[in-house]
């Protein structure tokens, strides 16, 4: 008579606990080996032909001028709309963008890494990755095979890390901290805020830069994009 297997173990792409025979171990570009769930394995795969599992591009930080993984560099907005490029350790000299400032819009990252802020209304929004509930809003994140899910922040800091992300949505609590509008703004209310900020974050203009005037930009479509 056989018995039946009843052992379980992690994956290493979304953390549950699965059985054994449902694991596939997929080795990604580095020679790492991982254990993926029927569901991450898909972007495991796609991540290792595409060599995508570590992002190596790096970038220098405008403030200390030493080169970084781009992943490790934040844009930091500061108060007179310049918007500068940071490590981790400069950008907690940032005034206004200390550990007791995360809600200041003057200085808040633009990755949204910590994800702090509550979704409207005490809203519940649910993970598409770990099917839980959370009271923040979601991330609207693109994988490396071109599947559109929304993602809690910790699931999205554990995507990224395990290279399946190819892109990431601005949310729209950020969005509308960048154009400096509440969450009821009307269309016009939105195009007033969008010319008036992209005027002061134009390249040619003393307070802006490409990065400011790109951080801008983005903001006003995600605030049009319905989705």
């Amino acid at each position: 008579m056989a018995v039946a297997d009843d052992r379980q173990g992690g994956c290493e792409g979304c953390g549950r606990t699965v059985p054994l025979d449902e694991l596939t171990v997929v080795t990604m570009p580095d020679g790492e080996r991982v254990a993926c769930c029927p569901r991450c394995e898909p972007h495991a795969r796609e991540a290792a032909r595409k060599c995508a599992s570590l992002d190596q591009r790096r970038a220098t930080c405008d403030g200390c001028t030493e080169t970084y993984l781009e992943t490790e560099l934040a844009d930091v907005v500061l108060d007179d709309g310049t918007v500068i490029d940071c490590c981790p350790t400069c950008m907690s000299k940032v005034p206004g963008n200390g550990s007791d400032d995360e809600d200041d819009a003057t200085a808040t990252s633009a990755t949204e890494s910590t994800g702090d802020e509550n979704a409207a209304d005490g809203e519940k929004n649910l993970c598409m990755q770990c099917n839980e509930w959370v009271d923040v809003e979601l991330f609207r994140v693109t994988t490396i095979d071109d599947r559109t899910e929304r993602f809690c922040p910790t699931c999205k800091e554990r995507a990224e890390s395990d290279g399946i992300v190819r892109d990431v949505d601005m949310r729209k609590t950020r969005a509308r901290e960048v154009l400096g509008v509440d969450e009821d703004a009307t269309a016009e209310e939105l195009r007033t805020a969008y010319h008036e900020q992209v005027k002061r974050a134009h390249p040619d203009r003393q307070s802006g830069s490409k990065s400011a005037f790109k951080l801008v930009s983005e903001a006003y479509e995600r605030l049009r994009d319905d989705d």
